[in-house]
């Protein structure tokens, strides 16, 4: 691929993606920050709660990584009825999984709060606010798969149009329910979790129409989403599977994170709540690149050249270390504003948080880096089981322990303990390079195994 063309077709890609994870992601920041008007509770309440979406989402995402994988490289071959198959498998594993998480959050709120934390203002903050929200999770089952599947299409402006519409939803559902504007009952955090519930539905309902109106290729023959073998969903399932427990992993060992953060107090749990939301959101930078490079790299692996995925794969890696650098050097510099905005300016868990972000801040650049492998890179090329190596191992392995050792055990300052992000990151930069450079990352995928 031509340098030009190599860079027209990244902007063209990453852009969209990246201002649709950003406006994504923006939706439980603009949660937080309006709930932040509450208390500190409730802060941690939707902090909390929010780990449960983060669970899920990570199983969503990770199995519609295994479909993003399969749809690039199909879509590289022009195999239309593959991208069918591999849409209707995933979709049949994350409704399933919608409906499970929506009954356990609306049915017992009170336990699944009490797994993350054992603070009783922070559960009865959050009881409310989880059963309310729990309707999203079943919404988000459908949308994940759409918003996945038009990515390894390359069609990625309507997804950019999808979360300009869901966040303005937000935004004013919100200031409707949680402070009780144009007629709206205040509900406070019960409100916010309406709003989520709302924009979710404008979400689903944008794609929807698009399908029908573009005439998606999938969707003319519905009947043909799930007219797949049973190897075939087996093969697949064989990408899928190990994809989201990764993720769900992964995440399961950041709640433990939370866990050791609550014990150290509640301006500690406070000011990680924050952080994770800003972790979340920075992150999009080089996740979205790194999705650009998931399905251009897959593309140019499915047409079967794998010079220009070699190339590809070194553009990518220079683009990804630029963006930590200069995402970075922005946050550093707002750090200040982002502090007022949560209202926390001047207190303890203002001075944690701000200190927290300035750690991140440094470490960005080999974030960037190893996402670009993880996430981009190795899952274009079907390297499952290097990804679990990387991402559950770096935690599971160094993150986890380190944070309980750190923070629990020895109890030292959070600002010390939040350093074991910087160990997990040096961990995935030295082994995913060796694996890059090793070559042995790159597959060819199909449904017969």
């Amino acid at each position: 691929m031509e340098r030009k063309q190599f860079y027209m077709l990244t902007l063209k890609t990453v852009i969209p993606l990246m201002m649709q994870s950003l406006l994504t992601s923006s939706v439980n920041f603009i949660d937080q920050i309006m709930v932040g008007k509450l208390g500190v509770s409730e802060i941690a309440a939707v902090g909390v709660a929010n780990k449960i979406y983060s669970l899920f989402y990570l199983v969503l995402y990770g199995t519609c990584c295994a479909l993003v994988m399969f749809v690039s490289q199909y879509w590289g071959k022009k195999d239309v009825e593959g991208v069918r198959k591999v849409t209707g498998m995933t979709c049949s594993i994350t409704v399933s999984l919608g409906v499970l998480v929506t009954i356990a959050t609306s049915l017992f709120p009170r336990f699944c709060l009490s797994l993350f934390t054992e603070d009783p203002a922070v559960i009865e903050a959050g009881i409310g606010y989880l059963r309310a929200i729990s309707a999203s999770y079943l919404l988000l089952s459908f949308i994940y798969p759409i918003n996945y599947l038009l990515r390894g299409q390359t069609r990625v402006k309507i997804v950019l149009v999808t979360a300009i519409g869901s966040v303005f939803m937000n935004v004013f559902a919100n200031y409707a329910f949680i402070f009780g504007h144009f007629g709206m009952p205040k509900l406070d955090v019960v409100g916010a979790a309406i709003g989520t519930v709302a924009t979710r539905t404008v979400e689903l309902t944008i794609l929807v129409v698009y399908l029908i109106a573009s005439h998606n290729e999938v969707i003319l023959n519905l009947k043909g989403l799930f007219h797949f073998k049973v190897h075939e969903f087996a093969v697949f399932l064989k990408k899928a599977v190990p994809l989201a427990m990764n993720e769900f992993m992964w995440g399961v060992g950041t709640s433990i994170y939370l866990v050791v953060y609550g014990h150290m107090g509640t301006e500690e749990l406070a000011a990680m709540s924050i952080m994770s939301t800003l972790q979340t959101m920075v992150q999009t930078f080089g996740l979205s690149l790194s999705s650009s490079a998931a399905v251009i790299v897959g593309n140019e692996i499915g047409k079967g050249d794998k010079d220009s995925v070699f190339i590809c794969g070194r553009r990518f890696h220079c683009l990804a270390v630029g963006m930590g650098v200069v995402v970075g050097t922005v946050l550093f510099s707002i750090i200040q504003p982002i502090v007022a905005a949560y209202s926390i300016a001047g207190t303890r868990t203002g001075v944690l948080l701000a200190q927290c972000l300035t750690i991140m801040c440094c470490y960005l650049p080999f974030s960037c880096y190893n996402s670009m492998n993880t996430e981009g890179l190795f899952r274009s090329g079907g390297d499952i089981k290097y990804v679990l190596i990387m991402d559950t191992g770096s935690i599971w392995l160094i993150g986890m322990p380190l944070t309980a050792l750190f923070g629990y055990l020895l109890g030292l300052p959070l600002q010390i303990t939040f350093l074991a992000y910087v160990a997990v990151e040096i961990y995935k930069l030295v082994i995913g390079t060796l694996r890059y450079r090793s070559g042995r990352w790159l597959h060819q995928l199909s449904l017969e195994g």
